[in-house]
């Protein structure tokens, strides 16, 4: 057999042998031993060309090796995957997914049990019709791929909590948002990050970062990514939706979009969502460590002393002047100096930044406990040495490039802080990639507006007011 030029090694390509062309799919490094058995044990599944009002089954022929590589071939049937069209503009892209929409309708109707799908296994033929490659055997391909090699083609696509007409909605929505905005909705470095970002993160709605995308596509987009309480639409729903009148002059005039929101306010929700996201799975994952060890710190602050005592004792920060109080705060971060930090603040002021405090002091006593060391660096110190890579299973944080300028003097005085913060962030699982883990923490370049006052005789801070937080470029 021979092949034919020109094709990704991921898509669909053409053989021939004895002159007779075929359809051929690359399954990877030549399959041998148990990979190859469950290849073949599922060739004889059947796929579906759809050609409405018609549907016929196609199977594989058999399985051959080529260049190295094992190839599953098949029925000559020449057509563009669906992987490719997605690369086309977004006018011209309309067409494709009607006829995707209304394919998927017809085996619906005809109950044949709907299926996740992959962008390299769904062909577009030449003579108008739909053929989809058999989905077990494409199944059982995907397993001997790494989740990189899968990512873009299958897992950005499809969720896998929901099944059916739902999960196939979702796959419509996905690949839409990528063909308008630019990116997929959810992305991850691994299986488990891609799927917590489809179930919680917070994402724009496409016409809130390109202007001139119709709002009814929006919407329905929106529907099938699980982010509206109207639920997923229907097969019928998105054939509505894709072929009303006004979409196809709409989707003509739209520009290339940066990836950044169309407004401040729309850009600052994306950015707060993935914020929030990050904590949350932070802490779910965390939580019960967070639990045993504050049950642990409270019992050992009653062992200090009485409630009534600890609050009438001097502050750690009797006598500092109202920049020093201001100093402290900020440094006792990189210390997690959890009684020092807290003496420097009254009422709900940093509020925040005390409970941060609090639950990475935690965080750093549990791994101290288990593996003799914190998992947390003090940012100060790995600004001191240079800033060297963080080592694996350890994050960063705290302030550097601390500046504090008085803008008013005593008797209430204010000053405005500028500094850059060192957060973690949930660790990137390597299960399932051939990825490296990214960064365990993110930066901000932070300004902030600060107030004192006097309170039992010691300079107080009682109001933060966070005037910038910018993200800073990790390398």
């Amino acid at each position: 057999m021979a092949y034919a030029s020109g094709r990704s090694a991921s898509t669909p390509s053409e053989i021939t042998e004895g002159g007779v062309r075929y359809l051929a799919v690359p399954v990877g490094a030549p399959a041998r031993g148990t990979a190859l058995t469950r290849v073949l044990a599922r060739k004889g599944s059947p796929g579906w060309l759809v050609a409405p009002p018609s549907i016929k089954e196609w199977r594989f022929a058999g399985i051959t090796e080529q260049a190295g590589a094992s190839v599953l071939y098949g029925p000559w049937t020449p057509g563009r995957p669906l992987a490719s069209i997605l690369e086309l503009p977004a006018k011209e892209i309309l067409p494709f997914f009607v006829r995707l929409a209304v394919t998927l309708q017809l085996l619906k109707e005809r109950l044949v049990p709907l299926f996740p799908l992959q962008t390299d296994a769904v062909l577009f033929c030449d003579d108008g019709s739909v053929l989809f490659l058999p989905p077990e055997v494409m199944g059982e391909l995907r397993e001997l791929r790494t989740f990189a090699s899968n990512q873009d083609s299958f897992e950005s696509i499809n969720n896998p909590d929901i099944r059916g007409e739902d999960r196939v909605s979702f796959s419509l929505g996905a690949m839409l948002y990528r063909k308008l905005v630019g990116a997929f909705p959810f992305g991850g470095e691994s299986p488990e990050e891609l799927h917590e970002q489809m179930r919680k993160l917070e994402i724009l709605a496409p016409e809130e970062i390109v202007p001139g995308i119709p709002h009814e596509l929006s919407r329905v987009i929106m529907a099938a990514l699980g982010r509206s309480r109207r639920g997923f639409p229907t097969l019928e729903e998105w054939i509505e939706a894709l072929q009303a009148r006004e979409m196809d002059g709409a989707l003509g005039g739209l520009r290339a979009s940066s990836g950044v929101a169309a407004t401040p306010e729309a850009e600052a929700r994306r950015r707060g969502g993935q914020v929030r996201f990050r904590r949350r799975v932070f802490w779910e994952k965390n939580w019960r460590t967070a639990l045993i060890i504050a049950a642990a710190v409270v019992i050992a602050a009653a062992g200090l002393g009485s409630v009534l005592k600890g609050a009438l004792a001097p502050r750690v920060t009797r006598g500092f002047a109202p920049q020093k109080v201001v100093e402290t705060f900020y440094s006792s971060m990189n210390k997690l100096d959890t009684m020092t930090i807290q003496a420097c603040v009254v009422g709900g002021a940093g509020r925040a930044e005390v409970n941060e405090v609090t639950n990475l002091y935690v965080i750093s006593r549990v791994s101290m406990g288990y593996e003799g060391r914190s998992s947390i660096i003090a940012a100060d110190d790995w600004d001191k040495a240079g800033r060297p890579p963080i080592p694996p299973g350890r994050t960063l944080y705290g302030v550097t490039g601390l500046s504090i300028v008085q803008q008013k003097p005593e008797p209430s005085p204010v000053f405005l802080v500028s500094y850059d913060k060192w957060t973690p962030i949930p660790a990137t699982e390597e299960s399932g990639s051939n990825r490296p883990a990214g960064p365990r923490y993110e930066g901000h370049a932070i300004i902030d507006r600060v107030s004192l006052r006097k309170d039992r005789g010691d300079w107080v801070i009682d109001t933060i007011d966070r005037m910038r937080a910018a993200p800073l470029p990790l390398k």
